[in-house]
């Protein structure tokens, strides 16, 4: 009886195993939708066919597809902020209704024109988005698809994942246009595609009353939502309390159904958590008490001063994400995730996952008010990754995954050349956008609320300048930071092990030490058995 009580406990311990294992390849989206950028070879000037008030002829052209907006009338105004607060007006529609249209031939050898047939169209509604850059000069949008009978128009978009949800990321903080691109891209290379969104490059062009107007580059890109090629969860289904979900970290808004989780409630994360799915129509109290009461749990284990009680993390949280989200922020010096725009999703009865990254306009070295210290870490002093450092565990799966993508998608050798290769994909469209925005670029007044701006520095009694009008300098920035940064995590995270307070490898090796006892055990015992 004994042997068969052991025989049971061993099985259902590989079962649990195997079980974890399927969980995780469930979760998982497939690979993203990043391919190598083909070189411009267009040799006609750049704005050759832009006219005054930035309106194009019918024969402008351009090697990035072309997006056309049509808005019925003005974007909406829907929002406002005081003391960083978001004041939503109640009585406004966020949306305004319009059409939008896709130009893309996919032949590198070809351009595509203004007159050439969609390859994508859809009713839409749209409106601004962000945070800061709400109030932009050049705005970024959100849009939602609707079909001819005003139904959701789930469809795919340059082969990324369906959805009736699509953003137009253009921010004007980042000069370079590339910092969005290059962190996604190389973060699907790090943890595929449930690690970052899928985008493509596009121009875009309104459609007004005195013609098409040009509106600059862009990122046509995924929103963060459920799908088999998205955040790749479960459907949730009406009534059933227990759902999966996606939440964010960040601030309040209005929009969301924000959560009063433990966390925040402890004075130990200052943002809000907010659930993204299920969407806030769909969300009952029974659910939204689930996600709470849920997510407030893993908070309490992480934050627990607890010994034993922290060093069950790892039945919480799928460890591999958190490593890998920890160091692609680092790499890239985004500080301003972890606390904001922070994404993390958890199939019910699953584990809880970090990701997709999202946002990296203020990365690189380019942080409003304060010059980057490239010699230093500080993704270690987020909310959650504070505690996960004190642990020896958590450390060494970070310095051995460094040390595993330094030899692959975070060599120097490999984002430099993903940096050189966009640059020769985006000279013409650069020139373009550069000169549609110039009085932006070009404007160091620093006076302005519809522009971003480097704050000025004092070192050693001088005023330095971190004002740039010259787009080359903007990608030696760019290239500097990630060299200089990235040759010293290495070395830093090994630093981490000076504030360490705890060991969760020591659990993990008691359970291994238990069942290689129990399978010693249960052998000879087998074989006595037989022989009898």
């Amino acid at each position: 009886m004994t042997v068969i009580s052991l025989l049971c406990i061993v099985v259902l311990y590989l079962f649990g195993v195997l079980r974890s294992t399927l969980n995780e390849e469930e979760t998982a989206a497939k690979e993203g939708v990043y391919e190598t950028l083909p070189k411009d070879i267009s040799t006609e000037e750049p704005l050759a066919h832009i006219g005054e008030d930035f309106l194009v002829d019918e024969g402008f052209h351009s090697n990035l597809p072309i997006v056309i907006l049509k808005i019925d009338g003005e974007v909406t105004q829907y929002k406002d902020f005081k003391n960083s607060q978001e004041i939503a007006y109640e009585d406004i529609e966020p949306y305004t209704d319009g059409q939008i249209w896709v130009l893309d031939n996919s032949n590198p050898e070809k351009e595509n024109y203004l007159t050439d047939s969609p390859v994508y169209s859809s009713n839409m509604k749209i409106k601004k988005r962000g945070h800061t850059s709400y109030y932009y000069d050049k705005p970024q949008y959100l849009m939602k698809m609707y079909d001819e009978d005003g139904l959701e128009n789930k469809t795919e978009i340059f082969g990324m994942g369906e959805g009736d949800s699509w953003i137009l990321n253009g921010s004007m903080a980042d000069k370079s246009m590339m910092r969005n691109y290059l962190s996604y891209r190389i973060a699907s290379e790090v943890g595929g595609g449930a690690m970052a969104p899928d985008c493509k490059y596009c121009e875009v062009v309104l459609e007004t009353e005195s013609g098409y107007e040009y509106q600059g580059v862009y990122l046509l890109m995924e929103t963060i939502s459920r799908g088999e090629n998205r955040v790749n969860i479960d459907n949730s289904k009406d009534g059933e309390k227990y759902t999966s979900y996606i939440v964010r970290r960040d601030r309040y808004t209005h929009f969301d159904v924000m959560l009063d989780t433990y966390g925040r409630l402890s004075g130990l994360s200052a943002e809000w958590i907010g659930i993204k799915y299920p969407a806030a129509q769909k969300v009952t109290e029974e659910m939204k008490q689930y996600i709470e009461q849920d997510f407030s749990r893993t908070e309490q284990i992480i934050y627990s001063e607890d010994e034993g009680v922290f060093k069950a993390y790892d039945k919480y949280i799928e460890i591999d994400s958190f490593v890998d989200y920890f160091l692609i922020n680092e790499f890239f010096g985004n500080y301003d995730a972890g606390e904001h725009s922070t994404y993390m999703y958890k199939n019910s009865g699953g584990k809880l996952y970090i990701g997709p990254v999202w946002d990296f306009d203020q990365a690189m070295n380019n942080y409003y008010a304060d010059e980057m210290d490239p010699s230093t870490l500080a993704f270690q002093t987020k909310p959650f990754f504070e505690q996960l450092s004190k642990d020896t565990r958590f450390i060494d799966c970070l310095k051995e995954r460094y040390s595993e993508l330094r030899k692959g998608p975070l060599s120097e050798e490999h984002v430099f050349a993903v940096i050189d290769e966009t640059d020769e994909y985006l000279t013409s469209a650069r020139e373009r956008e550069w000169h549609r925005w110039a009085a932006d670029y070009m404007d160091d007044s620093m006076s302005s609320m519809y522009n971003y701006y480097l704050q000025d520095y004092e070192k050693e009694d001088v005023i330095i300048s971190r004002f740039n009008d010259d787009y080359d300098q903007e990608l030696y920035i760019i290239r500097n930071y990630l060299h200089k940064h990235g040759n010293a995590i290495q070395t830093e995270l090994t630093k981490l092990y000076d504030l360490a307070e705890y060991n969760s490898s020591m659990k993990n090796e008691n359970e291994l030490f238990l069942l290689v006892i129990m399978v010693l055990f249960l052998v000879p015992s087998i074989l006595i058995n037989r022989k009898g």
